[in-house]
């Protein structure tokens, strides 16, 4: 059985291949209508991290922020009026699991997502990407990709799928918050402890185990490459482990945006 599934399933892939680039061609248009339309904003990337407090999405709700948010964040939708103005999914595993979900809560986001190319998980008006898989399965470091094709380098991670999405869409200063990276003790899987409410972990709807030293290396691929074409990545988790990118202090960064909210680049303001 094993043997037949590992001889069936390039074929399985060769197929919803076909299906993925499909959906990629009929909203290529609005994808690309996303090019360079932030230049010189700033935005945050709201990862699933426990870090993450209700009361950062407040703020970032109150100050009408520009957001990303991923995979399984809508269920703290009950608990703050915050929506990410952007939400990504493209873990096979999740979206098989949750994609109702999917399409009932998150309807005031624009959706970006790589569907597993079957077309039961189809997700109606969200904005489809394609991954690039070569140099993860040789597992080497991933390259950065500028949205070509609709196409983004796989990193292991929607974090990095979403710091590439928003580097394609030209915000000059990316924020992450809730990106803690790390899960359990050993730091290989995740649990209820790995998320801000202990809702968020269903061990059907989460993603694969963490490979955090890939993750990594596509951590690094993206600093070198926004380093490389003026735009940065800063880091505002409150703690974690990933120390990449530069750090700022989340509640200095708010106070900062909070004197300035009338200014339309308070990013800008030092």
């Amino acid at each position: 059985m094993g043997k037949l599934r590992d001889y069936l399933r390039p074929i399985f892939r060769a197929l919803t291949h076909i299906h993925i680039k499909k959906l990629c061609i009929k909203t290529e248009k609005e994808f690309f209508s996303y090019k360079d339309r932030f230049l010189g904003k700033s935005c945050f990337i709201v990862a699933n991290g426990p870090s993450l407090k209700m009361s950062d999405l407040d703020f970032l709700f109150e100050h009408n922020v520009i957001t990303f948010g991923m995979n399984r964040i809508y269920e703290l939708y009950d608990r703050t009026k915050w929506r990410p103005t952007f939400y990504l999914s493209q873990d096979p595993r999740v979206i098989r699991h949750t994609v109702n979900e999917i399409r009932k809560q998150v309807n005031t986001s624009v959706v970006f997502v790589k569907v597993p190319g079957e077309k039961k998980y189809d997700i109606p008006k969200a904005i489809n990407y394609d991954l690039d898989y070569s140099n993860t399965v040789k597992n080497i470091p991933p390259e950065f990709y500028n949205g070509d094709n609709c196409v983004f380098a796989d990193g292991k991670s929607v974090t990095y799928s979403a710091i590439q999405l928003a580097a394609f869409m030209g915000f000059s200063k990316i924020y992450l918050i809730g990106c803690d990276c790390n899960y359990s003790n050993d730091n290989k899987t995740m649990s209820v402890e790995s998320y801000p409410d202990p809702r968020m972990y269903d061990s059907k709807k989460v993603g694969d185990p963490p490979d955090m030293v890939y993750t990594f290396w596509a951590y690094e691929s993206a600093k070198k490459y926004a380093d490389e074409h003026n735009f940065e990545i800063i880091n505002a988790t409150r703690g974690g482990l990933l120390n990449v990118y530069k750090r700022e202090n989340l509640d200095d960064l708010f106070r900062r945006i909070e004197q300035h909210k009338n200014e339309e680049n308070w990013e800008e303001l030092k």
